[in-house]
């Protein structure tokens, strides 16, 4: 299969700089699927699971929060907020995570506090099925 060169960067890491033969990443109404001399397209990311397929056929899964992608003349930029493998992942944190998000939800709080609440909720919900999934094979 042919590949293509995909850079996915956030803003404290190069997370992955290489050739690869596909790309799922979700996005604001579903999921986009990208491969080799697919046509031009700028999107938003939101969080969810994603994966790349790596040329020798690894399928390598990924859990990633929010950004653009951008795909043109074969290559592919994925600029996201934050991007991690199931090994990074630290469960404990995420679980406090999510009860302290549920709690939130729970008070009264302004309109901003409860998006951000529902967002971390949302995140910390999607870290935890990621690192329970370990692998997409």
């Amino acid at each position: 299969m042919r590949s293509f060169h995909l850079e996915i960067l956030t803003p404290e890491r190069v997370f992955y700089r290489g050739e690869a033969i596909s790309l799922i990443v979700p996005i604001t109404d579903g999921m986009l699927g990208v491969m080799a001399g697919r046509a031009p397209i700028t999107a938003s990311v939101t969080c969810g699971e994603a994966y790349y397929t790596t040329p020798e056929g690894e399928k390598i899964l990924f859990s990633v929060w929010g950004g653009m992608i951008d795909v043109l003349d074969n290559t592919v930029k994925l600029l996201c907020d934050s991007a991690l493998l199931p090994e990074e992942i630290d469960e404990e944190k995420e679980r406090m995570e999510v009860e302290r998000s549920r709690e939130a939800l729970k008070s009264k709080q302004a309109h901003i506090d409860y998006t951000m609440s529902k967002l971390m909720l949302k995140d910390a919900i999607n870290k935890l099925k990621v690192k329970k999934k370990k692998s997409i094979n």
